[in-house]
Order: structure tokens, then C-alpha cells, then sequence
């Protein structure tokens, strides 16, 4: 008998927020989190970096959007969060 298999591990319509997605392991995390199907806001202090792993998620199919940031700024990151859409997932990477 075959059963039928079902995806047991999406994000479809979840928000994620990633910071240090430009390379390393926010990298990883960021397109494994757009490849199960979450919204990407990638954040990094450099924007040709993060612009290239959005095209690169975009390019897949993914949802991504690069924001760029340096999180030692609090009234910078502040603002960002404020003007942000919520999200729900936060990978906390940045440093």
C-alpha cells in the first residue's frame, strides 16, 4: 500500500526575519526558511550581499526582501522593526 506523503515541515504564509542573512549560516538559514515556503526579510549592513541571496531566493520561486542594517544602531533597527511587516520567525544571526 502507498500512502500519500505530505510535506511535514512548511511555512507557507509565515513571516521570517533574518539577520546576518548575507552569508554563513543566516544564509543557510534564510534560504532553507524561503525554501519551505516563508517570506524572507533578509537583513545585513551589506546591501550587495543580501540583494544577491534575494535574487537568488526570488529566482527559485521564493518570497524575499533585503533590508539593509546594521543592528548595532538601535534607533536604525528601531525604526526598521516598527516599520516592518510582523513577522514569525526571528533568527537572530547578525555578529
Amino acid at each position: 500500500m502507498d500512502l500519500p506523503r505530505t510535506p511535514s515541515f512548511r511555512l507557507d504564509g509565515r513571516r521570517a526575519l533574518v539577520t546576518g542573512a548575507g552569508r554563513g549560516i543566516g544564509l543557510a538559514a534564510a534560504s532553507a526558511l524561503a525554501d519551505q515556503g516563508a517570506h524572507v526579510t533578509l537583513v545585513a549592513r551589506s546591501a550587495d550581499e543580501i540583494e544577491t541571496v534575494a535574487a537568488a531566493i526570488r529566482a527559485k520561486g521564493g518570497a524575499a526582501q533585503a533590508l539593509t542594517l546594521d543592528v548595532l544602531d538601535l534607533a536604525a533597527t528601531e525604526a526598521a522593526i516598527s516599520a516592518a511587516e510582523p513577522f514569525d520567525i526571528l533568527v537572530n544571526n547578525a555578529g
